[in-house]
């Protein structure tokens, strides 16, 4: 893992959608010439979008929003950042994400052809990059990172993976992945130490007991094979959330209420328990869901209608026949460094899980944060704006 450095430049989008498939297409008929309340202060950034077929015989196509750097410099860097979910657009996180796979966002997918595995995900993601730069070859020319957050935890290695076996000629130059689900395993096994440290679940409770049981069931269904999504594991989640609320908070008024995934210190109605957040989604929709937004966007505002998660996509992605992208890291490592970075009171993909994931994982000779020689690698404060944001640490 490497600590970070500044040098964002572009920001490249995507989403999905239905579109007819369309041949000849010029950079030109992408350009997004005037956004509705677009501040004046941001419209010297030149933007694209548009949509562009991966799955014509299902009418598939993946939507992209394309941000120029502001400022010139004297490399060009490309950042393509993935939604996680699976299923939720990338339109809530401020106009930084990719809306994928088809079905996600502002996107329509014939019903028979949903995603249902992560490699035929990042063949899809592929087939669009060939789209894309048929349009857009300068994209060639530019360093390439990957970087999303939650489920792009497993999304972006198998990207990263098919891009450095298959498309040799885009520079792909590193990941960053935000409180991703890489390990599941690890994740899963977090949940009850990250609630007791947090006063979410007190020990030795009647609820910890409880818990305890399920993680142990939990436990014996890992044992027989590790999946990127696990039932048994995910009731020690639910009953957190569930419950955790009655530990954290007073206890009055708190019928149909449940701990935030994204954000323990906040709480939401059950079953959202983090969907309703952050409270300005809202605005983002009805602003996405105006005609002319749409059009400026050459979005067909008739036959789609944005919403922030599909729960299609999510029912349909189960990747059950997909091996967990953590086996992916160590030889990616060989080739790419990697960021990985957490929020302290993010539960449903903690840090305590992630770091567990790095003490456990061998990759270029050594296992997690250990030198080999005694010493570990130290945590080094981050430090912003004068103000400690939080610890960095890296290691080979």
């Amino acid at each position: 893992m490497y600590p970070s450095s500044s040098m964002v430049t572009q920001i490249l989008i995507f989403f999905s959608i239905l579109s007819p498939l369309t041949f000849a297409l010029q950079a030109t008929d992408f350009y997004v010439h005037d956004l509705p309340l677009l501040p004046k202060g941001a419209s010297s950034i030149r933007m694209h979008a548009g949509l562009l077929p991966v799955n014509p015989q299902h009418h598939g196509s993946l939507f992209f929003w394309h941000f120029e750097k502001k400022y010139p410099s004297d490399k060009l860097r490309t950042v393509i950042w993935l939604n996680g979910g699976p299923g939720c657009s990338s339109m809530a996180a401020a106009w930084m994400e990719i809306d994928q796979p088809v079905g996600t966002g502002f996107s329509t997918i014939d019903t028979d052809s949903f995603i249902h595995e992560l490699d035929e995900m990042a063949n899809q993601f592929l087939g669009f990059l060939d789209q894309y730069i048929k349009i857009f070859p300068e994209l060639l020319e530019n360093d390439i990172y990957l970087a999303g957050e939650s489920f792009a935890g497993q999304y972006i290695p198998y990207i990263a993976k098919a891009i450095l076996e298959q498309r040799s000629t885009l520079k792909l130059c590193g990941l960053l992945i935000g409180n991703g689900l890489i390990d599941p395993a690890t994740i899963y096994k977090s949940y009850l130490p990250f609630a007791v440290a947090n006063n979410l679940v007190v020990e030795n409770s009647n609820l910890y007991d409880l818990i305890n049981i399920e993680v142990e069931q939990c436990d014996q269904a890992l044992s027989k094979q590790v999946h990127v999504f696990e039932r048994e594991c995910n009731i020690i989640l639910n009953e957190i959330l569930l419950n955790g609320a009655m530990n954290n908070r007073h206890k009055e008024n708190q019928e149909g209420r449940c701990v935030n995934i994204y954000d323990i210190r906040l709480d939401d109605t059950y079953p959202e328990c983090g969907k309703n957040w952050p409270l300005d989604s809202m605005y983002v929709t009805s602003y996405l869901d105006r005609q002319d937004v749409m059009s400026s966007i050459h979005i067909n505002g008739k036959q789609v209608k944005w919403a922030e998660c599909s729960d299609s996509v999510t029912d349909m992605f189960k990747a059950y026949n997909s091996t967990p992208s953590i086996a992916l890291l160590p030889n990616l490592l060989k080739q790419i460094p990697i960021i990985l970075y957490s929020g302290q009171y993010d539960l449903i993909c903690n840090h305590r899980g992630s770091e567990a994931m790095i003490d456990g994982m061998t990759w270029n000779n050594g296992t997690g944060f250990d030198f080999g020689n005694g010493t570990s690698s130290p945590k080094d404060p981050w430090i912003v704006d004068g103000e400690s944001a939080g610890l960095i640490r890296s290691a080979r």
